[in-house]
């Protein structure tokens, strides 16, 4: 890999070659350089989905966002040497750590500008309509005759993505003790009994704060969140071969996932890769095209609401 000889000549980049002699203690000079050295200028091990397909596999690298989880975890490890008392310098998070991150974002914008890179990625535009929405759906009840389901897992990751902007992860981490409903009161002539769905972990949310999100019964049955999610839930629990909850005790029930994998045990998470796969498949079927997936819920969920 190229060096940069301006640092490999300093008495900081020899210490590196050699070994440090205070080990493995985190310092902003360190961080840096291991950034310079390792991580910014090193090519991709794997092709990115957004890397210019005419770009050589050794001339990608990493984008800024990459290179700041880098320096998140770095930063971490620093933390718990100062916890131990292991490590007596200021944190590594420091001024040129951040010139350096930003350094990078602005060599990743122009890169951008001179690949012509798709403008309107990561906006509004990458996602689907109302109408490929509801065609995915219908897709997914109409394919439905073969692997059920599968196909109805699909249906409700994506019904609960759109309706209550959930994360990938956090639909994969779900349980069925998260749902419960109630009645709205004095709200017309049929009973209102929305869904809610709850969570205490996730990637904001580190610390055990419940979140709550909800979603009523739409009157297209095509797209309705209620029946998609019961119609998946009879196919388990019913035509399916996974038993019918214990509610009897909290620990016989509280632990099954909303979302299951193929011939995983009803407590297993639900893989990224699984997801991924089926999501792509439903907007196969629907000729839907869209860089994101698993996310892709969130965005144009919420460009509904506005």
């Amino acid at each position: 890999m190229r060096r940069r000889s301006s640092l490999r000549s300093t008495s900081l980049g020899q210490e590196y070659d050699l070994g440090y002699c205070d080990g493995a203690t985190v310092t902003e000079e360190k961080l840096l350089l291991f950034l310079v050295e390792e991580v910014a200028g090193r090519p991709l091990k794997v092709r990115s989905r957004k890397a210019a397909t005419d770009t050589p596999q050794d001339e990608t690298r990493l984008a800024w966002r990459s290179v700041r989880t880098y320096v998140t975890a770095i930063t971490d490890l620093y933390r718990t040497q100062k916890a131990l008392g292991m490590n007596t310098h200021p944190s590594p998070r420091e001024d040129n750590v951040r010139e350096y991150l930003k350094s990078l974002q602005r060599r990743d914008a122009q890169r951008d500008r001179e690949n012509y890179a798709d403008k309107g990625r990561d906006t509004l535009l990458d996602g689907y309509s109302e109408s490929e929405f509801e065609r995915v759906c219908h897709e997914l009840w109409a394919h439905s005759g073969t692997s059920p389901e599968c196909h109805f897992r699909t249906l409700v990751d994506l019904l609960f993505g759109h309706y209550l902007l959930t994360r990938g992860g956090d639909r994969r981490a779900a349980e069925i003790s998260d749902l419960f409903t109630f009645e709205f009161a004095g709200e017309g002539s049929t009973r209102c009994m929305p869904l809610i769905f709850t969570t205490r972990a996730g990637k904001q949310n580190q610390h055990g704060r419940l979140e709550t999100a909800g979603a009523y019964r739409n009157r297209n049955p095509l797209i309705c969140i209620l029946g998609g999610l019961s119609f998946y839930l009879l196919y388990r629990w019913d035509l399916g071969s996974e038993p019918f909850p214990d509610f009897s005790r909290r620990s016989s029930w509280y632990d099954i996932r909303l979302i299951k994998g193929n011939g995983t045990g009803r407590t297993a998470a639900f893989s990224y890769n699984s997801q991924r796969e089926w999501v792509v498949k439903a907007f196969a079927y629907a000729g839907v095209t869209s860089q994101k997936k698993t996310h892709v819920g969130r965005s144009s969920g919420r460009g509904r609401l506005n």
